[in-house]
């Protein structure tokens, strides 16, 4: 089996997988409201109120993080193959160390450096209120300390996978370009890349214009709730402000850099044979 009809049946097994658990988040959210309003439609509903999402699948070391944390360590398997493996010029050696010591970086905050696994305390460095590094959450990593080490990371990340393959229509490199061959591996990276859009620029814009106001969203009347404001459910719908978002954006991008760095590595073999 090609390695290209690898990536279709994975990457649709994936979607399947997490539009399940998109459903199964929208119906315990806001399905029992639906129940209310039409009892004779919408009948199956797992939410019993106003639950917000489903901690077990999208708080810290649910579900979707446990599947983060096994395609990074995938992607860090990869790498280590393929460097180990292969002798590479001095550009396409630093950007493949660049992308293992990033990948392992954030592998390691996403267990709290072995904090998930052997339960240590934090040190007072993270818990004191007044440090530079406290950390909200108690933990020990730093993505939860301030936007130096989360908002910003992410967002340079988030362009690098959702754009980067654009801006190269924008470059002039070389077919044979070294830095061509890393941003765009193989073309089906694009697909990636455009879910991630598609699912991130609808919350970005609801979330950055301040559409949402979960005040607003249930109607109550004298018997209690009534009705959903149409405008509201419809921001919670379109920016999928039922679930953790950013969960659902890390999952995405861990998954982009899994198949970049399989298809890299690809790449890197079919032309090291050329020469």
């Amino acid at each position: 089996m090609s390695l290209d009809n690898k990536f279709v049946i994975y990457n649709n097994i994936l979607s399947i997988i997490l539009i399940i658990l998109l459903l199964y988040s929208f119906d315990y959210s806001l399905g029992w409201g639906l129940n209310l309003i039409f009892p004779n439609i919408y009948f199956a509903t797992f939410g019993t109120g106003n639950n917000g999402f489903d901690e077990f699948i999208w708080n810290e070391n649910g579900v979707i993080e446990f599947f983060q944390i096994l395609i990074i360590f995938a992607a860090l398997v990869v790498l280590v193959n393929g460097f180990l493996n292969r002798k590479y010029l001095n550009l396409i050696k630093f950007l493949l160390i660049f992308q293992f010591f990033g990948l392992i970086y954030i592998f390691l905050e996403e267990i709290s450096w072995g904090q998930h696994f052997f339960k240590f305390e934090s040190p007072n460095l993270f818990l004191d209120k007044e440090n530079f590094l406290y950390n909200k959450q108690g933990e020990f990593n730093f993505h939860n300390t301030s936007n130096l080490f989360n908002e910003i990371p992410r967002a340079l990340i988030l362009l690098w996978c959702a754009f980067s393959i654009f801006a190269l229509k924008f470059i002039n490199l070389s077919k044979n370009s070294e830095l061509k061959i890393f941003i765009r591996p193989n073309k089906k990276l694009f697909n990636l890349s455009l879910i991630i859009i598609f699912l991130s620029v609808p919350d970005l814009i609801i979330n950055k214009l301040n559409l949402i106001d979960n005040n607003k969203l249930f109607i109550f009347g004298d018997n209690g709730f009534e009705k959903y404001d149409p405008k509201q459910f419809l921001y919670n719908l379109i920016s999928l402000n039922f679930i953790r978002f950013s969960e659902l954006q890390e999952l995405l991008i861990y998954n982009y850099f899994l198949w970049h760095s399989i298809f890299l590595s690809e790449a890197l073999i079919k032309k090291s044979k050329k020469y």
